[in-house]
């Protein structure tokens, strides 16, 4: 009876020490799996966040490349016209006999407004400038730019309290507004434009509306990618937020972007 008894606790004891090693095996399978999870997780992160990164960078350059495009032809049309005008002038006022204090006033004037638009151009290609800014400010600077030509009125709105928004997020969105702003100079035909800001809990929801020619639906499809719209819903997708465009012809078109603020 006590070699039976001595048995099943020598059974008990190899038993449980058979479950303890099982069990402390299958623990350092678990880390070593858990482990090694964890490590891919970071790799694979790290990728992502090197693909993010890159897709970013990429985004802000064509944008860039875009605005001076954009600048370019604005110095083409605008202030080239304008000091072509003074130096028509000035030649005028050289043939004179009398000095036409009146003519040399516009020269004055023209080449004024031509070192205005010059000095403007510049703050809205700077990056540090626009970083400089909130967000609202560089907008606001940008249609006090258009505006100041005098062919089409711009209004700029704001609800809530602006918050924070990370300096390259930010730049990212100044230059999808700034894009927004161009398609609409350059195709919409419009005399007015409003942007509104409304800061959310959230986020920023930035509507940008004109009372241009428009277009409809079948059209959208077909000239999307010439006004660079589909840059548009890529670049706030890219940066974590939506973009969604609506046009009614000879009604115009509205633009509205919802980014979050981080």
């Amino acid at each position: 009876m006590h070699k039976d008894q001595y048995n099943e606790v020598f059974l008990a004891v190899l038993l449980t020490t058979f479950i303890f090693l099982i069990l402390s095996i299958a623990i350092v399978f678990l880390m070593l799996y858990f482990q090694k999870k964890k490590f891919q997780y970071a790799k694979e992160k790290g990728e992502l966040e090197k693909q993010y990164g890159e897709q970013l960078l990429q985004s802000r350059l064509e944008m860039q490349e875009q605005t001076f495009e954009t600048i370019s032809d604005e110095i083409h049309d605008n202030v080239g016209q304008l000091l072509s005008l003074a130096k028509l002038q000035l030649s005028i006022a050289e043939q004179n006999e009398i000095i036409d204090k009146s003519l040399i006033a516009e020269i004055k004037g023209n080449v004024g407004n031509a070192l205005t638009d010059l000095r403007d151009i510049a703050k809205s290609l700077s990056t540090s400038r626009i970083q400089e800014l909130s967000l609202f400010q560089a907008v606001e600077q940008e249609l006090q730019r258009i505006g100041r030509a005098g062919a089409i009125v711009c209004k700029v709105e704001v609800t809530g309290n602006e918050q924070q928004i990370a300096e390259q997020k930010k730049i990212i969105i100044f230059r999808i507004v700034q894009e927004s702003l161009q398609n609409i100079l350059k195709h919409a035909q419009a005399t007015t434009i409003s942007v509104r800001f409304n800061f959310l809990t959230g986020g920023v929801k930035i509507t940008i509306e004109d009372n241009g020619v428009g277009f409809s639906a079948v059209e959208k499809v077909k000239i999307e990618s010439g006004l660079g719209l589909q840059n548009i819903v890529k670049r706030a997708t890219l940066i974590m937020g939506e973009a969604t465009i609506n046009s009614v012809i000879n009604k115009g078109t509205i633009i509205t972007i919802i980014i979050p603020y981080v």
